[in-house]
């Protein structure tokens, strides 16, 4: 029996520059996305980003629009076979409530928060995205957050 397979969350802020090619990020996403498919990593895509990655690349403006039939079938060949997808569970909505109200943060980090708790709750270990300075103050202890240039820089030097 090999060892466990590591489990990586991917944040909407890395669903997007994935599947959109004129993305600023599209590149080093890709690259990260590309090794971390070699190493037999496994994808924890917590259902919120997957959503909402769907509803931004189907509304954006051309070029960055995607069609919904083709954002669809990208989604379903990334994630439908190989992937962790983890529902929002009662729990991880009164936890991530309780979090934001003792931290006193607002808005739209209720969804940061829910994306992170949903991946470590499905175990991954690190959480991957461009929007770090959001997720760092909602990510629940025992949850790494890094950019995907920085995981992989990371995990070169470890290997």
């Amino acid at each position: 029996m090999g060892s466990p397979r590591l489990k990586v969350g991917l944040d909407t802020s890395f669903l997007v520059p994935l599947f959109s090619v004129e993305h600023e990020f599209h590149e080093p996403t890709s690259m990260e996305w590309d090794r971390l498919r070699r190493a037999n990593a496994l994808f924890v895509v917590p259902c919120h980003a997957l959503l909402e990655c769907f509803a931004v690349l189907t509304r954006m403006p051309a070029p960055y629009r995607i069609a919904q039939e083709e954002m669809e079938r990208l989604l379903i060949e990334s994630f439908a076979k190989d992937a962790e997808i983890p529902l929002v569970l009662p729990q991880t909505v009164w936890s991530s409530i309780r979090s934001l109200v003792s931290t006193r943060l607002v808005g739209g980090k209720v969804y940061d928060a829910v994306i992170a708790q949903s991946a470590l709750d499905a175990g991954a270990a690190v959480l991957l995205t461009w929007n770090t300075k959001d997720l760092l103050p909602v990510a629940p202890s025992g949850l790494e957050v890094a950019t995907p240039s920085d995981y992989a820089a990371r995990s070169s030097r470890a290997h």
